[in-house]
């Protein structure tokens, strides 16, 4: 069995080493949001407006440090909703810091892997990989000690822009286990609950499994748009990304999410007609 117990010890000791070289290291550029953290029991709360408080330069270094080693749960805030702190700090090669910068962020990363790889492989069930983390890495967070840091090495980084994400999960259900689910969930359904729900099983029931859609709202999350001169690559953006280069780029902040402001769907997306709905999640047929 991998020590998960050493190789965490490892990660904290890795991470208290970039901790101070972000803060004596600096930069070309720094932009770094804090995005307000969601608080214990309004994980399901509808979000319209998202905030973020920017910091710059040296105040910028210092927060990215943070974000790094926020691997902990911490009250009053949700263990299920991950905090995320969204940005970009662009370094000189020549900074005598920046190749041990890179250096540390390829360990950390490797080791946050390893950690991962040792729970989900070594580990049959939830309750084992739970405990596996819990009992090695106490009071952990294993959304933030999963994820890993972008670091652009002399990548040819044109521009880095962020924006707000708003996809949903959508997916092709096995329709006799829906079906089921549903009429399970009719036995003990009050009767005017029980009335929808035997109208929206006879319209699954009529629907070929091949036009059937689940599709469960995702929450907002940013994202960081990167144009490189190999082209442009999306990624979601949780976690300050690092850039090192002698090419000036361009870099925006991430501007304020109001829901009321997102842009409306395309007009070439495929047409769905919502059949109703079935815990929290809407059942959909795809119209050709």
């Amino acid at each position: 069995m991998t020590d998960i117990k050493s190789l965490f010890d490892q990660l904290t000791e890795h991470l208290q080493k970039l901790e101070k070289l972000l803060a004596t290291t600096k930069p070309v550029q720094a932009l770094v949001s804090r995005i307000p953290a969601v608080l214990k029991g309004q994980e399901q709360a509808v979000i319209n407006e998202i905030i973020p408080e920017l910091a710059t330069d040296m105040l910028a270094m210092k927060l990215a440090a943070e974000a790094f080693k926020d691997i902990h749960i911490k009250h009053p805030f949700s263990q299920k909703s991950a905090r995320r702190y969204v940005g970009i700090i662009h370094l000189h090669p020549e900074h005598e810091n920046s190749a041990k910068i890179v250096a540390q962020i390829s360990t950390i990363n490797s080791l946050k892997a390893e950690i991962e790889h040792a729970v989900v492989s070594e580990n049959d069930t939830r309750q084992a990989r739970f405990s596996a983390i819990h009992d090695n890495c106490p009071g952990v967070m294993t959304v933030h000690l999963y994820r890993k840091i972008h670091c652009l090495d002399n990548e040819g980084v044109k521009s880095v822009r962020f924006s707000w994400q708003r996809k949903d999960s959508l997916h092709q259900p096995d329709k006799i286990k829906l079906l089921g689910e549903i009429n399970t969930e009719k036995d003990r359904a009050t009767p005017d609950n029980q009335l929808a729900l035997t109208q929206l099983h006879q319209k699954i029931a009529t629907t070929a499994e091949h036009e059937l859609r689940v599709r469960r709202p995702v929450k907002v999350q940013p994202a960081a748009n990167i144009v490189k001169v190999s082209g442009l690559k999306t990624v979601t953006a949780p976690l300050p990304i690092i850039v090192i280069q002698v090419q000036p780029l361009e870099a925006n902040e991430v501007a304020e999410f109001i829901a009321s402001h997102m842009r409306k769907p395309r007009s070439d997306k495929r047409k769905n007609v919502i059949l109703g709905t079935f815990s929290g999640k809407a059942i959909e047929k795809i119209i050709a």
